[in-house]
């Protein structure tokens, strides 16, 4: 219950609430940057585009090799 609570109170709109609009939204922009870096490897779409990245990815199509 208390960490319910907890996770609602203290969102990142009611931290950032005090701030100046322009600062708001640039700190707003940059942690939501950081946290789609940190966590795309916990997404399967993240996992999967890392993979791609290093080519150890299932390719999309067949390659035909002459």
């Amino acid at each position: 219950m208390r960490i319910q609570f907890l996770k609602r109170a203290f969102t990142l709109d009611t931290l950032l609430t005090p701030l100046p609009g322009e600062l708001r939204r640039n700190v707003a922009r940059n942690v939501g940057f950081f946290t789609r870096i940190f966590t795309q490897f916990f997404d399967p779409k993240g996992i999967e585009d890392a993979q791609k990245s290093m080519g150890i990815g299932r390719e999309s199509r067949i390659r035909n090799v002459r």
